[in-house]
């Protein structure tokens, strides 16, 4: 029997409800234990001094500026040396993980424990145990348990819980910020690295590589953009989406040495992916390797029919359960920015006009006798209007008007909306097509020889204002607030970084408390047994989540506080990248129309993260330059702490923002 989510009754009791308050009781929370200090002072209680200065050996340990270990101003010319000191430094940092803590609490604090859980009903000497009652000898093992890292394991989970909901209502908010506008990007792609710098654009302004993947292969599926474009435009979203984690990186500002840790295990997600798209886009432009191989593979693919009792519903695993709380504090509607990738704000025509219909009216509006215009009087025509170059059902006009002979005019105009004054007159308009006989109505003959501004009636349905409906659809913002798109998408992104940057902080608070000793030394063994089973594990977790984004998020703050090195997290990454393909080949398993094309989307994406792999991982001199990279890109950050902003904003912003500048005039 198949597991529902059950969402529960509207209001107080509601995820979203929930969600907030989540959110609101962390960050007071963390706000306590910032100030746990003065708290105490205020409270009249005993100020832990030792814990200040074991703080203080931390920092004084991290910190780069003292002269240990040879750091000498003679050693700081040389960017070789000081990497090799930052890494003996990181080295240091994993150390004091793995060093043991023991537990061992006192007799009285242990009498004290049996008295309380007992009800004072269990009696026996804390100094020779082994002589008690087999009672006593049960509650003597169970006062010897920490339940400290009991509660922090338990907390870590949800603090775990919690930021992946952060990273979806984050997503969420940058998706109604941008999600219109980013879906407008997609009508200029014109060459490779447009659609390169488009593609990373578009997914940095929703946060989501999964939602630009999913526009392309709905433009792709919808004849709207070719395989060959699509696929430069795929390596901008994985690019894109490597924008989170260096956010997430941001959030350990307050610790120079874990800023710095966490930007280099943040940006070799971007280094690998730059490095593969320098390399490879030069030769899927100069080849089209990747579209040829796709096809081959793929060509053989049948869509999902739903008549025939096929499940076309794509397959999520751990998301059903993530959805319902980020949703329910704001839910977007996606359908609104494919109308808009799509190009159907002026209209969508929802007629079934037959193939000699469409034939007639294209060689109407796209021709001037004989003379091919080539569509050039059709304002914001694209060649994807076309199927086998006659005009698809959705994209007929609802008029046509015969307008006097010009140089540029077809012997048609192409209009969506009535150009009469009188718009009850527009529905006594005469029809274009007589679909009953399936041929030309005879009065259209007449009015193509006079050409004195006679309007016709095409489309009979026509869907207005699909563009014009707010992105926000459901949630509290929505029902309980009244938000529009560009609040709730401001509130939400407000809410989710805040969110995002207190459960970091109190997530190396309790890793402190319970990754120390024992725990620390398993999953140091773990992550450095072989970088191909890390691959699998990266793969597999990302496939349960279905964000490389999430997966590397949480990456990121445990290379930041030193428990995993960036030569760990490198191999971990790159199974998040492929892992992350699996949600679009998911998504092509059930597509309904355009099969092949979806698979060769799916896979190019696929195989451009394994050719990487296998150009930058296997051979060890090879791996060194995406490392070697993020730690340059580390080593300024630990120098100059504005560098993570420059960073995200000209790799992320600026650059693809000029480029889609040039290509908007381009196109103009």
């Amino acid at each position: 029997m198949a597991i529902t989510h059950d969402p529960g009754p509207a209001g107080p009791s509601g995820e979203g409800e929930s969600l907030v308050v989540f959110i609101c009781l962390t960050f007071l929370v963390a706000v306590a234990h910032v100030f746990r200090h003065r708290i105490k002072r205020a409270l009249g209680m005993d100020e832990e001094n030792e814990d200040n200065l074991d703080d203080a050996k931390v920092v004084k340990i991290e910190s780069g500026d003292g002269k240990t270990d040879g750091e000498g101003e003679n050693a700081q010319d040389s960017d070789a040396i000081e990497l090799d000191q930052l890494d003996e430094l990181d080295r240091k940092a994993q150390e004091a993980w793995t060093q043991p803590e023991p537990y061992n609490p006192s007799p009285e604090w242990r009498l004290k424990f049996i008295q309380y859980a007992s009800c004072g009903t269990v009696q026996g000497n804390v100094d020779s145990p082994q002589d008690g009652s087999p009672a006593f000898k049960f509650f003597y093992f169970l006062s010897g348990v920490n339940w400290m890292k009991v509660f922090v394991f338990f907390s870590v989970w949800f603090l775990i819980w919690l930021f992946l909901e952060c990273l979806g209502l984050m997503g969420t908010g940058f998706k109604l910020l941008g999600g219109k506008d980013s879906a407008k990007l997609f009508d200029v792609v014109d060459n490779p690295i447009s659609g390169l710098m488009i593609g990373i654009l578009s997914t940095v302004l929703v946060q989501s590589s999964s939602t630009t993947t999913s526009i392309i292969i709905g433009l792709v599926g919808a004849d709207e953009m070719s395989v060959s474009t699509a696929i430069p435009m795929v390596m901008g979203a994985n690019i894109g989406t490597s924008v989170t984690n260096t956010l997430v990186a941001m959030g350990h500002f307050a610790n120079k040495d874990e800023l710095r840790r966490g930007f280099a295990g943040a940006t070799v997600h971007d280094c690998f992916n730059l490095l593969s798209v320098s390399v490879l886009l030069p030769l899927q432009w100069a080849s089209d390797f990747l579209g040829e191989m796709s096809y081959e593979m793929a060509k053989g693919a049948t869509s999902c029919d739903e008549d025939s009792g096929d499940d076309c519903e794509k397959t999520e695993f751990l998301k059903p359960y993530l959805k319902p709380y980020y949703d329910g504090v704001a839910k977007y509607d996606k359908k609104i920015a494919t109308y808009v990738s799509q190009g159907y704000c002026d209209g969508q025509c929802q007629d079934s006009p037959s193939k000699e219909e469409k034939k007639a009216l294209t060689d109407l509006v796209c021709k001037k006798g004989d003379t091919d215009l080539k569509c050039d009087p059709i304002e914001e025509y694209k060649g994807s209007w076309k199927d086998d170059d006659i005009f698809k059902k959705k994209r007929m006009p609802a008029y046509i008007r015969f307008d006097a002979a010009a140089e540029k005019l077809a012997d048609a105009t192409y209009l969506f909306d009535c150009p009469l004054a009188d718009k009850d007159a527009c529905e006594a308009l005469p029809a274009f097509w007589n679909r009953t006989d399936n041929v030309l109505e005879s009065a259209v003959g007449a009015a193509l020889a006079a050409k004195d501004g006679q309007v016709f009636k095409v489309c009979e349905e026509m869907k207005y204002g699909l563009c014009d409906k707010p992105l926000l659809k459901g949630g509290i913002m929505l029902t309980d607030w009244d938000l529009d798109d560009d609040s709730a998408g401001a509130l939400a992104t407000f809410l989710s970084i805040t969110g995002i940057c207190v459960v970091l902080y109190l997530l190396v608070q309790s890793l402190n408390i319970l990754i120390k000793g024992q725990a620390a030394r398993f999953l140091r063994k773990a992550v450095s047994l072989n970088g191909y089973l890390s691959m699998l594990i990266g793969v597999f977790v990302t496939i349960m989540v279905q964000s490389s984004s999430i997966t590397t998020s949480v990456l990121t703050p445990l290379v930041a506080v030193g428990l995993v090195s960036i030569e760990e997290m490198f191999p971990l990454t790159l199974g998040a990248n492929i892992g992350t393909t699996v949600t679009g080949i998911l998504a092509a398993t059930v597509v309904t129309s355009n099969p092949v094309e979806a698979w060769q989307v799916a896979l190019c994406h696929l195989f451009f993260n394994l050719f990487g792999i296998a150009i930058w991982y296997p051979i060890p001199v090879m791996r060194r330059v995406p490392l070697n990279m993020a730690k340059y890109l580390g080593s300024f950050t630990g120098k100059y702490t504005w560098f993570p902003l420059a960073y995200v904003g000209v790799v992320f912003f600026v650059i693809p923002g000029i480029v889609y500048g040039i290509a908007v005039a381009a196109t103009s």
